[in-house]
C-alpha cells in the first residue's frame, strides 16, 4: 500500500506518491506548486484515493491509452481471440503502442497525435 510523502520545493510544497510497476519499473506520481504542506498532503491523500479507485469504476476519458490497453486485452481478446491473435496482440501493445502513445489519457488524444504515431509505424 503506498503513502503520499510531502516535500518542499523552493518555496511551494509538492506530494508524491508510488504507482504500480509498469514493466518492472516504478512509477510515482508528483505534483507541486502547493502553497503549503497541509494542502499539499490533502490533494496528495485525493489523487492516491483516485488513483487506487480507478480500477473499481472510471470513465473512459480519464485513464491512459495504456491501461485502457491492458483492460482491452484482458477483458475482450483473453476471451473472443485465439492464443496466437492474443500474442500477437500483446507483443504489438507491449512494443509500439505503449511506448509511443500509453502515457496520454483517452481524452487527450487528438488525430494529429494518433496521424503521427501511424506515420512513425509505416516508416520503418
Amino acid at each position: 500500500m503506498s503513502q503520499v510523502n510531502v516535500k518542499k520545493r523552493g518555496t511551494k510544497w509538492q506530494y508524491i506518491f508510488e504507482g504500480a510497476k509498469i514493466d518492472g519499473k516504478r512509477k510515482r506520481i508528483t505534483k507541486s506548486g502547493f502553497r503549503t504542506k497541509k494542502e499539499a498532503l490533502e490533494a496528495g491523500v485525493a489523487a492516491l484515493a483516485e488513483y487506487n479507485n480507478a480500477g473499481a469504476h472510471f470513465e473512459p476519458s480519464e485513464i491512459s491509452v495504456s491501461d485502457y490497453m491492458d483492460y482491452w486485452y484482458k477483458n475482450y481478446t483473453l476471451t473472443n481471440c485465439k492464443y496466437n491473435t492474443q500474442q500477437g496482440y500483446g507483443r504489438i501493445i507491449k512494443n509500439h503502442i505503449k511506448p509511443a502513445i500509453g502515457p496520454y489519457k483517452l481524452k487527450s488524444l487528438t488525430p494529429s497525435i494518433l496521424q503521427e504515431f501511424i506515420t512513425r509505424i509505416y516508416k520503418w
